[in-house]
C-alpha cells in the first residue's frame, strides 16, 4: 500500500493513447480463496477523445475465468485511468459468484514499462471487497523515418573511356578466343512461405468505427496452430460484402459472401499473439441490413460457430484467447 501512496504522489506525466492502447498483464490482489490470486490481463483499444473500450480477463487456477467488456476514459492531465466493467462476456468460477466492479488506477512510467498501480471496488456495495491492482505494458517504441535526402544539382557522368581490346592469342595461324569462367549456378529457394505484413495505415472503417467483441474464443496449447477460419453469408445470401481483419493483417479483402466458405488460417503464439483479433468489417450491407455473417472457427479438438452482425458504425470482433 506503501508503494501506491508514492506513486499517486509523483508529479504526473502525459502518456500518448497510441502506448496506452494494447494488452495490460498483472496481478488483482484478491481476497485469498481456495482459487488462488487471479492473473489479469487488460485490453484497451477504442479510443475516442478520452474515452475508450476493451476487456478483462481474470486467469485463476483449475481454469476458472471470468471475461467483462469494459468501458473507461483517460484524464491525461493527472495521468489517471478509470475503467468500470459493464458486461459479461463468460464466468466460471465455480461455487463463487462474479461481481463487476470499476478500476480506478495512476499511470506512470518504469524503465521500459509503463504502469498502472490502483484498486478494484465492486459495483455494487458489498458484492465483493476491495483489492488492489497492479499491471503493466511495455512502451511501444516508434521508429522515427529518416529525413528525405537533399536534392543536389544534376550530376555529370564522366565521358566514356576507351578501353583497349582485349588480347587475342594465336596459335599457328588460328585464332583462339580467351576463356571465360563460368558463372556457378544461382540456388532458387522453393516454397517460401508467405509473409503477413500490416498495412503502413490502417484505413478509417477499421480505426474509426467501434470495436464490438461479439465471441471470445479459449484455445487450448496443443490447438494453437493451423487454426480453421471460414466465413459463410448467415441465413439468406443477400449481398453482404465484407474484410476479415486479423488484427492489423488484412485477410479477406471486400468479398461478397455466400452459402460457400471463405477460408484463412491463424495461429497463435504465446510470446507473439497470444491475443488475436478477428474482425468482420462490413463494407457493404446487402438487400437485408445488417451486415451478418457465419464464422466456423476448427481446431485440432473443436469447433466453434459463432454469428456476427456488424455495419458502418461498428466492427464485429471474435477474439481468440491462448489459454495459459
Amino acid at each position: 500500500m506503501l508503494i501506491l501512496i508514492l506513486v499517486l504522489f509523483i508529479s504526473p506525466a502525459s502518456f500518448s493513447q497510441n502506448n496506452i492502447t494494447g494488452i495490460w498483464e498483472g496481478k488483482f490482489f484478491t481476497a485469498d480463496t481456495d482459487l488462488g490470486q487471479p492473473k489479469l490481463v487488460v485490453e484497451i483499444y477504442d479510443f475516442k477523445d478520452s474515452l475508450f473500450s476493451g476487456v478483462t480477463h481474470l486467469y485463476y487456477k483449475e481454469r476458472k475465468y471470468e471475461h467483462y467488456k469494459m468501458i473507461g476514459w483517460y484524464d491525461k492531465k493527472d495521468s489517471l485511468l478509470v475503467f468500470m466493467e459493464a458486461s459479461t462476456i463468460a464466468v466460471d468460477l465455480g461455487r463463487y459468484a462474479n461481481c463487476l466492479g470499476t478500476y480506478k488506477m495512476s499511470l506512470s512510467k518504469q524503465g521500459s514499462y509503463l504502469v498502472q498501480n490502483g484498486y478494484w471496488a465492486p459495483n455494487i456495495r458489498g458484492c465483493s471487497f476491495t483489492s488492489q491492482i497492479w499491471l503493466q505494458k511495455k512502451i511501444d517504441e516508434i521508429k522515427e523515418e529518416p529525413a528525405p535526402a537533399k536534392k543536389t544539382g544534376a550530376i555529370k557522368k564522366p565521358a566514356a573511356i576507351n578501353k583497349p581490346a582485349p588480347t587475342v592469342n594465336t596459335l599457328k595461324g588460328k585464332i583462339t578466343t580467351p576463356v571465360i569462367a563460368a558463372t556457378p549456378p544461382v540456388t532458387v529457394a522453393k516454397n517460401t512461405p508467405e509473409i503477413k505484413a500490416a498495412p503502413s495505415v490502417m484505413p478509417a472503417k477499421v480505426t474509426q468505427r467501434e470495436t464490438d467483441l461479439q465471441s471470445l474464443l479459449e484455445i487450448a496449447p496443443a490447438d494453437k496452430d493451423s487454426i480453421r477460419v471460414d466465413v459463410y453469408d448467415n441465413g439468406e445470401i443477400d449481398g453482404d460484402s465484407v474484410s476479415v481483419y486479423e488484427d492489423q493483417v488484412l485477410r479477406i479483402n471486400k468479398k461478397m459472401i455466400t452459402a460457400k466458405p471463405i477460408t484463412f488460417y491463424v495461429s497463435l503464439n504465446k510470446n507473439v499473439n497470444p491475443i488475436t483479433h478477428l474482425r468482420l468489417v462490413a463494407e457493404s450491407l446487402g438487400a437485408i441490413p445488417p451486415c451478418t455473417a457465419l464464422m466456423i472457427v476448427t481446431t485440432k479438438a473443436k469447433r466453434y460457430e459463432v454469428h456476427l452482425s456488424s455495419n458502418f458504425s461498428k466492427n464485429a470482433t471474435v477474439e481468440l484467447f491462448l489459454k495459459e
